[in-house]
């Protein structure tokens, strides 16, 4: 059976950019949702090996979304990437049975998070691990796709749950 990822997001752009980053680094099928609701059907069909969720989501935020995730699919690693990380966030998502959170502002961090959640690395012919290199210009279409959705809020920096995004 493949590797398979599940990517919940509902910016087409973030999408896209970590499907193009996840595939350039790993042989993996890569899944599309637009929502939590999505995210469940297809992960039900689909038996992902790892489930990367947004957590601001039209018709199913992403903690909701993680929590029936873990009740269906305990065995499944769920990380969250989220343009409004806090420590509050983290907490809880933990709390939702989320393994991982992240934050979308270091987009380079997703690659190395995924492959710790599926504890997986590159092995050269030697078995010498190898970190291949993501390459800048993958990282930057990820940051520039994720800038775009934080522009969306028109600056206010309100978040899910009553909060504020804190200042950059």
């Amino acid at each position: 059976m493949p590797t398979r990822i599940l990517i919940a997001d509902d910016n087409a752009l973030v999408r896209t950019a970590m499907r193009q980053v996840l595939e350039s680094v790993g042989p993996w099928e890569v899944l599309e949702a637009a929502n939590g609701k999505q995210a469940v059907a297809l992960a039900l069909e689909s038996k992902p090996s790892l489930i990367i969720l947004d957590l601001a989501m039209p018709v199913k935020d992403g903690l909701t979304t993680a929590r029936e995730l873990v009740k269906l699919m305990p065995d499944i690693p769920i990380l969250m990437h989220t343009l409004y990380w806090s420590p509050r966030i983290e907490l809880e998502a933990l709390k939702a049975g989320v393994r991982k959170a992240v934050p979308k502002s270091e987009s380079g961090v997703i690659v190395s998070a995924v492959k710790e959640l599926l504890g997986t690395a590159a092995v050269d012919q030697a078995g010498v691990k190898v970190e291949p290199d993501v390459g800048q210009a993958t990282a930057i279409d990820v940051a520039a796709a994720v800038e775009s959705v934080g522009d969306k809020d028109g600056g206010t920096g309100d978040v899910p749950g009553g909060g504020r995004r804190r200042a950059s």
